[in-house]
């Protein structure tokens, strides 16, 4: 079959080989009930929606946990340890979840009487007080800490729980705010540190975090090209269900996907509020919980197939890009260090990204 004959992705800034590739198994594999499987962050996206939307919601105090709440929920399922050797406080000195939660409960406490319970203060004023700078570096060098310390079991869900209390409308409205921020932001690293006066029981932290968001055009083009040789996309992402569906549905983002695509994390509901508690008996979109959706939830779809194409960029990516010999295409969007075995696999297509401007590099 030429070239010409095959599917046509935009030529774009697709490795020229990929591209190929991916037009040949498109061909090959259009109108019979097949269908590819998608991560979201650092895949269909530059970085990650659910970390630029956790750091957008601690900016903007967009919380509605009372004080009780917020301490049950930042301590939930956290062991007690201290954490690795790589979150220790600006001393060198080790720092454990009931130093810092200790520190954020007062943080929290100030925070919520002063302006998330009412705004007896602007936002401009409370963003000046010690309590929101110490807020501000604490929770999110403790969302650092608990996934460099402990398992992806543990980390995952953790940051979903402080959205108790939000419906799930203004969660997706947070979200979309949160994505249009970051899609204007620059790409670049920036330092977070807490309070100088406020040290508490943990002492002062300092952390490096990453800023901006990138859509993939020729993501968004191939999700087109394989639906309209009907072959089914879907995304599997360890961020929140409703948070990707936001940035994968809406038109704003060029992706199209049409509802009932996106499988992510998804929590207890109490009414149409989220509650600090992940959902019993749904896997956790990670890792081999991938591979769970995939056998529970899409294989059925597709009279017991499995996906015909399979896209990551990280070790939460391995097991569903490994587990399937019928996958013919691994799709890698390769960053430094990650997936480095999965690379050696025959099946696999290697596209990289320019690290400064989040799109793909036609010359790996």
């Amino acid at each position: 079959m030429s070239v010409g004959a095959m599917a046509n992705l935009d030529e774009g800034r697709w490795v020229p080989k990929n591209r190929e590739v991916l037009d040949k198994v498109i061909s090959e594999s259009k109108n019979q009930g097949n269908y590819a499987v998608f991560d979201w962050d650092y895949t269909s996206i530059y970085q990650d929606t659910q970390e630029n939307l956790f750091r957008y919601q601690i900016d903007n105090l967009r919380f509605k946990m009372t004080p009780e709440q917020f301490s049950k929920a930042i301590r939930k399922d956290i062991p007690l340890d201290n954490f690795s050797d790589d979150y220790k406080n600006v001393k060198g000195q080790a720092i454990n979840i009931e130093k810092i939660a200790a520190d954020l409960d007062k943080d929290y406490a100030f925070l919520y009487k002063n302006y998330i319970k009412d705004k007896k203060m602007s936002l401009e004023k409370i963003k000046k007080t010690e309590e929101f700078k110490d807020f501000r570096g604490k929770l999110a060098f403790l969302y650092e800490a608990i996934g460099g310390s402990f398992s992806h079991d543990i980390s995952y869900p953790w940051v979903l729980y402080l959205f108790e209390g939000m419906t799930v409308d203004e969660v997706k409205a947070l979200a979309k705010e949160a994505n249009d921020f970051g899609i204007g932001d620059k790409l670049d690293s920036y330092i977070i540190e807490s309070s100088n006066v406020l040290t508490g029981k943990a002492g002062k932290v300092s952390h490096k975090y990453k800023s901006g968001l990138r859509t993939q055009p020729e993501i968004a083009n191939l999700f087109r090209e394989l639906q309209a040789n009907g072959i089914k996309v879907y995304i599997i992402s360890a961020s929140l269900q409703d948070i990707v569906e936001v940035f994968a549905t809406d038109k704003s983002y060029g992706y199209n996907l049409a509802d009932g695509s996106v499988y992510g994390m998804r929590l207890e509901m109490d009414g149409d509020k989220y509650r600090a508690e992940y959902k019993a008996g749904y896997p956790q979109t990670q890792t081999k919980g991938k591979v769970e959706i995939i056998n529970t939830y899409l294989k059925p779809k597709h009279n017991g197939k499995a996906p015909i194409l399979v896209a990551g960029d990280s070790s939460g990516d391995a097991n569903m890009l490994t587990e399937f010999k019928d996958t013919k295409v691994l799709l890698l969007m390769k960053r430094e260090g990650k997936l480095d075995d999965v690379a050696k696999d025959g099946r696999a297509l290697i596209q990289k990204r320019n690290a400064q401007t989040g799109l793909l590099d036609p010359k790996n």
